[in-house]
């Protein structure tokens, strides 16, 4: 299957700055551990952590950028 190629969008931008904030915290959380962290399930953090919270923001900013990179509402 070809790799998809998402364009720019407006979206592009939020989910930019949710995947920067994400990182961060898993930075500031793992260290030099936050690369491993990010593909696994530490990365998402507890259940009401500032980590999860950070999580779904970006859960959601991808989707909606996904969405309107692919034309879908």
């Amino acid at each position: 299957m070809a790799n998809r190629q998402f364009p720019y969008t407006p979206e592009l931008k939020p989910f930019q700055d949710a995947d920067d904030a994400w990182s961060a915290e898993l930075h500031r959380i793992w260290g030099k551990r936050a690369g491993d962290a990010r593909y696994t399930d530490l990365g998402k953090g507890a259940d009401n952590s500032e980590l999860r919270r950070l999580y779904e923001n970006r859960m959601i900013a991808q989707a909606t950028w996904h969405r309107s990179a692919s034309g879908s509402k």
